[in-house]
């Protein structure tokens, strides 16, 4: 197990209990099962949503793709900064705005309406970061497929 510690740019913490699949110095991907409902975007994460958190040390972005009975539901993107990866935490700012990619290839931006008073460098990082999402989400997105179909094949 590993906790994954999210911290809101508000500064408040959520932290999560998650089985660790692949744990290295720059990069790791995390399992959790959802264990209550909510909406993102345009869809609902019901209890047993497997939600498999991919998170990078040199990556403007963290992202979640979450799986209900074996199919993908959605591609969650988040614009992140201060990426630590550590035998036994993976810790990230969230920087408010999120790119919710459907199976459908609809692709939702969100929160952007939430930045209100951050400096102008916060805000040029997480415009240039929302645009390397937008710009490159499905080469992403095929990447972590590839890794999830290869993991299973072991």
């Amino acid at each position: 197990m590993i906790k994954e510690i999210k911290r809101h740019f508000s500064g408040e913490k959520e932290i999560y209990q998650c089985e660790s699949i692949i744990l290295g110095e720059k990069f790791a991907l995390v399992k959790y099962t959802v264990e209550k409902t909510q909406k993102v975007g345009s869809i609902i994460l019901y209890p047993g949503t497997l939600s498999y958190g991919f998170f990078w040390r040199n990556r403007p972005y963290t992202l979640y793709k979450w799986k209900k009975d074996e199919k993908i539901i959605g591609n969650y993107f988040n614009v992140a900064d201060a990426v630590r990866i550590s035998t036994g935490t993976i810790s990230w700012r969230d920087l408010v705005v999120d790119i919710l990619v459907l199976p459908s290839g609809r692709v939702e931006v969100l929160d952007e309406d939430q930045l209100q008073n951050i400096s102008s460098d916060l805000e040029k990082y997480i415009e240039k970061s929302k645009n390397i999402i937008l710009n490159n989400y499905r080469k992403i997105i095929d990447e972590t497929d590839a890794l999830i179909r290869y993991l299973k094949s072991l």
